[in-house]
C-alpha cells in the first residue's frame, strides 16, 4: 500500500509541475481613426492682367503676390504698365484642425505664347508649402513673376498648365 501511495504521490506531482501557470485575462481595446479624402477647388486662375510694354523696353517684371487681393505690379512703371491680374486662389476641405501638404511637382519655368509662335515669358511661380485647416476647411494663394523681355515678347495671350495636389501631412 505504501508503494501504492507513493506513485499516485509522485503521479500527481508530475502532472502538477506539468500544467502551466495561467494569467489572469485582460482586456483591450482596437482603436481606428479614419479620415475622408481631402478635396481641393480653384476659386480662380493666377493672372498677370494686361501689360503695356514701352517701345525702350529691354527687360522688365510683372509679379502677383501669394496674398489675398494681390494685383499685378510691374518692376518698372516708366517701362510697362501693368493692369488687373490677382493670385491664383484655392479651397482644401477635408476633416478637422489638419495640416495640409501642397504640392506643385514639376512647375513650368516660362508661359507660352498661344500663337504657337514660340514667343515665351520667363515664369516663376510663388507657392506655398502646407495650409492648415479650420473646422475642416483651409484656403492658399499661388502668386507669381512674369519677366517682360523685348527681345523674347511678341503681342499675345501666354499661358502655362500648372498642377496641385494636397495631401494629409
Amino acid at each position: 500500500m505504501t508503494k501504492t501511495f507513493i506513485k499516485g504521490a509522485l503521479v500527481a506531482a508530475v502532472a502538477f509541475a506539468a500544467t502551466p501557470a495561467m494569467a489572469a485575462p485582460t482586456d483591450f481595446t482596437a482603436k481606428a481613426v479614419i479620415i475622408k479624402p481631402l478635396t481641393i477647388s480653384k476659386n480662380s486662375d493666377l493672372t498677370f492682367g494686361t501689360t503695356t510694354m514701352n517701345p525702350t523696353l529691354t527687360s522688365a517684371t510683372v509679379s502677383v503676390a501669394q496674398a489675398s487681393g494681390s494685383a499685378a505690379v510691374c518692376s518698372d512703371t516708366v517701362m510697362l504698365t501693368c493692369s488687373g491680374g490677382g493670385e491664383a486662389s484655392f479651397t482644401v476641405n477635408g476633416v478637422g484642425t489638419q495640416s495640409v501638404n501642397l504640392d506643385f511637382g514639376t512647375v513650368p519655368t516660362q508661359l507660352d505664347n498661344d500663337d504657337g509662335s514660340g514667343a515665351f515669358v520667363a515664369f516663376t511661380a510663388d507657392t506655398p508649402g502646407t495650409v492648415a485647416l479650420t473646422d475642416g476647411v483651409g484656403t492658399f494663394y499661388v502668386g507669381g513673376t512674369i519677366t517682360v523681355d523685348k527681345a523674347t515678347t511678341t503681342d499675345g495671350s501666354y499661358t502655362a498648365d500648372l498642377t496641385v495636389t494636397a495631401s494629409y501631412q
